[in-house]
Formats: C-alpha cells, structure tokens, sequence
C-alpha cells in the first residue's frame, strides 16, 4: 500500500507544502464524532502517527489564526503498509495531510465583508489583504510595512489574513471580502477568460519561483530528463507544462503526470521522481527529512513570470486608485528594508507574525532564497515590485498553445494588468 492510499489529496491546490506549515500545526486521531476543544489542542503531539487500525478518525489542526477548531474527517489506513521508518512516516504523513488539510483549513477564518471598502479607522485607511499562504517570512515585507509604521505614514490601516490551498483567493477579492490579494500571470489571464474583472497592479517575486524539484541522487534536469519518469504537478498547469514540451518539440506521452496535489511527501518516499512547487517552500521541508533536493526552475524552460502578484478588481482600481499607489509605495519601503536586512525581518516575523512553532533556522533560510527573486531583472532597473505586461502576454501565448485560453478570444492585456499603481508608487508616472 503506498502513502497516497492514507491521504486524499486535492488534485488542483495551487500553492505548496512549507515545513512551517507541519510545525505550525498539530494533529491528533480523536475517535469518530468527538470534538477537541482548543486547550486540548495545545497539549498533544506535533507530529501524529498513521492510524493503521482502518478505522474513521478526525484530523483536528489548531491555529493561531483560527478562531475555532476545525474538523476534518478522514478515513484510516489499512494495516500492513511498509515504507520508511517509523519516525519519518509520521513526519511524511503529518507533511501531506497537512498540505491538502491543514493549510487549506486557514481560509475558514476570513475577514468579514466590509461594506464600505474604504471604510476608515482613526482616520486611516482600511485595507483588507488575503495572503496566498500561512503567516511567514514569505510576507516578510508586508509584515515589515506595518511594524517599521510604513503602512501608518501611508495613513493605512492593513490586515492581513493567512491563506492555504483551499482558499479562493479571486473569489474573496470579487466578492469584496478582500480589497487585494496575490495571485500569479496565469492566475489572471484564467480569471480573463470567466469574465472576473480582476487586475494586477505589482508583482513581489520578480520572476517565477515555480519549479520542479526532485533529489540530488535522481536529478530532473531537463523536460527531456522526464522522460519514462513520474512527475507529480497539479492539473492546473499540466497544460502549460505539455506546452512547453511541445515547444521543445519534445514527445511528452512518455512522462507519467500524476496529480498530486502539494505533497513533498510522495518525493520523499521516492513514489515521484519529481514534483512541482515553488521553490522558496518546498526545498527547507526536504532537507528537514535529511534529503537533499534539486531544483529546476521554471525559468529555465522558456517560460517568464512573476510570483506573488497583486490583484484587485477592476472598480477598486478606478475608484481607489490613489489608495492602491500609498498601498504599494509602503509595501516597496517594506520590501526594500528585507532585502537589506534579512535576518531582522525573519527574527520579527518569528517573535510577532507567525504561528507558534517557527524555526528562526527555517525562516533564515527562506529569506536567503527569496532574495534574488525580489531583487532581479526589472527591479534592478526599475524598481522593487515592478510588473511588466509583456510577462501577461507571454502567457496569454503559451495559455493558447495550452488550450487554457481559447484561440478564437480576444484578449485585451491592459484589462488584465496595469502599470499606472506602480508607476506612480515609484515615482514613474
């Protein structure tokens, strides 16, 4: 029996597995139909041993940023399974459901719906931003805005609300319920194609921090090296990916696509030979487990993005325009300080943002890598958080050749992303 037998897994999360988020969390196997209260939460063990009994269980996560405990059901495992040793199956296990279950559970706790978007909190504006993950080091410049008085010099009032792959990230901003939230090229130009007047205003990550990572021992390093292998990737992009194959006029019918979900598990267990993630939040849970990954960036195949992009919906640019300009002149003086001082930022967000249970080890880690994608190409020149269009219509080219974006629709960039907030946040306009 492998491990994916023990897990149900959710075939289109977009975002991926961190190893915070398997510290930050704890798990327990309570009997069916019972509840755990929170101040039992607190008490039981970080990492939760699979259940071999077959029998039905409930997987409780407890969150800082929850206001209530949340259950999940969850069907045992069979006995008899073999694998790796006891301590690192349960690690394995606690990291997949984790990344379909845990993570996913954060986007139960949302904001209210304000009914005036704008509404004002001693005599600063109210933001309401839903992140793409779990409070981290990944949101180390937003979280720098607020505890350098950014954001307050801006006369913002911002919060933030931790995200996960279960939540509708384009949903909560058309709905009103978030005025920004985060999202990548492809993200956009899909929203495009069903009509959500959603619009990008500036990108974080200056290229793309997705990629496909596999172990140093059996190294992908190549869309040719995947040939006769099995790579894990969700089925959102697997039409990109084949695109690029045949770009590379490379036959991809004999790569096995398994739709994993956000597992590093499957990796770990040797049940993949690679798998897709970003590479900021994928590498540090591996090595934690004593492995040692490699990577190949999505940059490397041809292919132009940008992680991290900010979105609102369209009449929110038109109307609060100037808004979004103070929202994102203070997100460049948070970023910019990070960059600078990367072990301060990763020390504050362990001791005043994130959930209990983060590793300053970890966050340093992650700080380092995401250096290089805030501070390359366009930004060298132009400015920390730039975004260019000519990325958007890259995409737009690959998503028709990957069938995501019909062939007969007109698409009209400049509905999709704007210069004018950056622009005029750095000073350009």
């Amino acid at each position: 029996m492998s491990l994916r037998d023990e897990i149900d897994y959710e075939e289109n999360a977009l975002f991926f597995t961190t190893r915070r988020s398997f510290l930050r969390c704890r798990l327990v196997s309570v009997p069916h139909g019972r509840h755990l209260h929170a101040q039992q939460a607190k008490r039981v063990p970080a990492a939760m041993p699979v259940n071999r009994g077959g029998l039905q269980r409930l997987i409780v996560v407890r969150t800082e940023a929850m206001s209530e405990t949340i259950q999940i059901k969850s069907s045992g495992a069979p006995a008899g399974h073999a694998g790796v040793d006891g301590q690192r199956r349960a690690a394995l296990a606690a990291l997949g459901a984790l990344s379909v279950l845990g993570v996913g559970l954060l986007s139960a706790h949302v904001l209210p719906q304000l009914s005036d978007a704008q509404a004002t909190v001693a005599g600063r504006t109210r933001i309401t931003h839903q992140l793409g993950w779990i409070n981290g080091v990944q949101f180390g410049g937003d979280f720098v805005a607020i505890d350098k008085g950014f954001f307050a010099r801006e006369r913002l009032d911002v919060v933030y609300t931790p995200g996960g792959p279960g939540t509708d990230y384009q949903t909560m901003v058309t709905s009103g319920r978030a005025m920004v939230s985060e999202s990548n090229p492809a993200g956009l130009i899909s929203a495009y194609v069903l009509k959500k007047p959603l619009i990008a205003f500036a990108a974080v990550m200056q290229r793309d921090p997705s990629c496909f990572v596999s172990l140093s021992d059996r190294p992908i390093n190549s869309l040719r090296d995947m040939i006769g292998k099995t790579i894990g990737l969700p089925n959102s992009i697997r039409g990109q990916v084949e695109a690029l194959f045949q770009r590379a006029k490379i036959d991809s019918s004999g790569v096995k696509f398994v739709p994993i979900g956000s597992d590093p598990a499957l990796l770990a267990a040797r049940q993949v030979d690679a798998y897709y993630g970003w590479e900021t939040t994928v590498v540090p849970p591996l090595r934690r487990l004593g492995l040692d990954p490699h990577v190949l960036p999505f940059s490397s195949l041809g292919f132009r993005g940008y992680g991290q992009v900010l979105m609102a919906r369209r009449d929110t640019l038109e109307e609060h325009h100037d808004v979004l300009v103070r929202y994102t002149r203070a997100l460049i003086e948070g970023w910019s300080w990070m960059t600078q001082h990367p072990r301060e930022t990763a020390e504050l967000v362990v001791a005043r943002y994130a959930p209990p249970g983060t590793q300053l080890s970890e966050q340093l880690e992650e700080v380092a890598m995401m250096q290089s994608y805030l501070t390359e190409g366009d930004a060298r020149t132009q400015g920390l958080l730039w975004i260019d269009p000519a990325v958007f219509e890259e995409n737009v080219a690959l998503g028709r050749e990957a069938g995501t974006v019909p062939a007969n629709l007109p698409v009209d960039v400049s509905k999709i992303v704007t210069q004018s907030v950056i622009r005029a946040a750095l000073g350009k306009a």
